[in-house]
């Protein structure tokens, strides 16, 4: 999952990075109103993270805009404003949830889940293609009940091609989605080549059906 965070106090932002980063998501950073806006702008994100109280600007702008475009952006409010009116009046404007400064990493976790889940109509923990089952929690892929045996990137780039199924998927938005502001590090993307064919080789050994297509100069789809 690709998340951004506008956050302006280094420590909690730190904290936040590392824990979502433990949990395999994709974490891009902004410390300001308009370094958020920039990447809210430039930009897709499964879920923003957004303190109200910037240095700049306030945060609601943030949710306002992305609602504006009609994102289905995950939006949770992160704020150590913690009047009834300042909940309501967040998530009147657009917000999926607010959570009130300290507030738990594990159940900020929960319900960035909760709330991916609820917009995805993804069941708890499954995603099922026939006899392909993918387990999200436990970050495990698997046909008739033999676990298939995938690299950390094979199996973010399935759990990604998945939730997109039937659409084609450039090349380019899985690179950003993997591995966000590095990206542009990379030289080319040969490595997602690389990591398309070896999925699609494991899938196939493990007698899925051959759902990962090659749309040749674009990037992949996964057909159902």
């Amino acid at each position: 999952m690709k998340i951004l965070i506008v956050e302006d106090e280094d420590d909690l932002l730190t904290l936040l990075v590392n824990h979502l980063k433990k949990e395999s998501h994709v974490c891009e950073q902004a410390t300001t109103w308009r370094g958020g806006y920039q990447k809210i702008n430039n930009f897709d994100y499964d879920c923003v993270l957004i303190d109200l109280d910037l240095p700049d600007g306030d945060g609601l702008k943030l949710v306002q805009l992305l609602r504006a475009d009609a994102s289905n952006t995950a939006i949770v409010v992160i704020s150590a404003r913690a009047t009834i009116a300042d909940r309501i009046h967040g998530l009147n404007l657009g917000a999926d949830d607010f959570l009130t400064k300290p507030f738990s990493l594990a159940e900020l976790s929960a319900r960035i889940n909760a709330i991916l889940r609820r917009r995805n109509n993804i069941p708890v923990n499954e995603l099922n293609f026939g006899k392909l089952v993918i387990q999200l929690d436990e970050r495990q892929a698997s046909s008739e009940e033999r676990a298939i045996k995938l690299t950390k990137k094979e199996f973010d780039i399935l759990v990604y091609l998945a939730r997109n199924r039937n659409r084609v998927v450039t090349k380019g938005r899985i690179a950003e989605h993997l591995w966000g502001d590095y990206m542009d590090e990379a030289v080319s993307y040969d490595f997602i080549y690389a990591h398309v064919k070896n999925l699609r080789k494991k899938l196939l050994e493990y007698g899925c059906g051959d759902y990962l297509q090659t749309v040749y100069g674009i990037g992949y789809k996964f057909q159902v």
